[in-house]
């Protein structure tokens, strides 16, 4: 980077304090104006592409970074604090908005647990044992707190069954968010999409809080990824776990948080739906790695790093990185399309909705795993 270069960087710094300014300036004139999504979102990106090139700096000095070299596609050390940029916005610009929901009090403890657990994993790298049990408590908090999801019946069985599934929902998407943060702008990417969906879901049943909530964190996100996803260029930051886990946890939280549809059975598919992606993900490696016998308990599948995910699996057709997040951008949009039509629909119209994304993404994996066995083979013949 030449000295121009650089003084150009550290003037980056100027939208954060700009953000800073806005709440004492424009901020009643913009809700009196009904502009109180814009300016959240004002707030959130300004700050977090303005905190960027700081804690790009303190990656590079205190060498928090990603090496070239193994299952990485960079060439150089990239700072892996994106992820604190992101918490930081996101819990700073929250506290702007009067009159929370007393469940969001949970949301901000249990998310502050992941969020400092993946900073510290991208500083000293944790057990993965640890960060599970993290994981657990920090979801039990959003039980505590009222976050869970609310289908099934509430008798002894069904607390059971609804801490239980919210406990594997919320893990899980968590997890598969920090797994598919392999190529540029992917899960950043995908969270922004899917909260694009969070958004316009709730606008057309007036949940304004989560209509705030999904603007932050869409913000905070967004001004990352313009470091992130570069044209022509390669990333010059990465989110790091304490990024991905933040961001999954977060999705998951809301995802069962909101109120979906008029039938209980549309509060369960449209996040489905709209997170089918990292879903289908986390399937498709989980049952590969076990048939495989390559992980024998969780512990294992959150420690075990391979070359066998959904962009991998898209990267062996023969596609570049760039369109290969663009191909998963695509698949992501259509589950959302998908979603918005389910809206006002009933039990039948999800079982329709979710039988064709399970066709399209069987399609996809079915195609994948053939062009799997066909590499096997040829490299079988090439050995002999």
């Amino acid at each position: 980077m030449t000295e121009k270069k650089r003084l150009l960087f550290r003037l980056l710094v100027f939208p954060f304090l700009i953000a800073l300014l806005l709440p004492y300036t424009i901020k009643n004139w913009m809700f009196d104006h009904s502009l109180s999504t814009i300016y959240y979102l004002l707030v959130s990106s300004g700050m977090s592409f303005g905190l960027i090139p700081i804690m790009y700096k303190i990656g590079i000095i205190f060498d928090i970074t990603d090496k070239p070299g193994g299952r990485h596609l960079h060439q150089i050390a990239t700072p892996r604090t994106g992820g604190i940029v992101i918490f930081i916005t996101f819990v700073a610009t929250l506290n702007l908005v009067t009159n929370p929901p007393v469940e969001f009090q949970g949301l901000f403890i249990a998310s502050s647990i992941i969020a400092l657990l993946g900073i510290v994993d991208d500083i000293k790298r944790l057990p993965a044992e640890l960060k599970l049990l993290g994981q657990i408590i920090a979801t039990i908090i959003l039980i505590r707190h009222g976050i869970s999801f609310s289908f099934i019946p509430n008798h002894f069985w069904g607390s059971f069954f609804t801490i239980t599934l919210t406990l594997i929902w919320v893990v899980g998407i968590t997890n598969a968010f920090n797994f598919l943060d392999g190529l540029d702008g992917l899960s950043s990417g995908i969270a922004i999409i899917v909260l694009i969906f969070y958004a316009l879901i709730s606008n057309s049943i007036a949940d304004t809080f989560m209509i705030l909530v999904s603007t932050i964190l869409i913000g905070s996100i967004l001004g990352f990824f313009s470091y992130n996803f570069r044209i022509k260029k390669r990333a010059l930051i990465f989110l790091g776990d304490g990024g991905s886990t933040f961001i999954g946890f977060t999705i998951a939280a809301l995802s069962i948080y909101g109120n979906w549809g008029y039938h209980k059975s549309v509060d369960l598919a449209i996040p489905i739906l709209l997170l089918a992606v990292p879903i289908a993900d986390m399937v498709l490696i989980t049952m590969m790695r076990a048939f495989k016998k390559e992980v024998k308990s969780l512990s294992q599948l959150l420690r075990y790093t391979g070359n066998d995910h959904f962009h991998h699996r898209i990267l062996q057709l023969g596609f570049n990185p760039r369109t290969t997040v663009l191909i998963i951008y695509l698949l992501t949009i259509i589950m959302g399309l998908l979603s918005l039509l389910l809206k006002r629909g009933d039990f039948i119209e999800s079982i329709i909705a979710l039988s064709i994304a399970a066709i399209i993404f069987s399609l996809i994996v079915f195609s994948m795993v053939i062009a799997d066995v066909k590499v096997a083979k040829k490299k079988t013949i090439s050995f002999k």
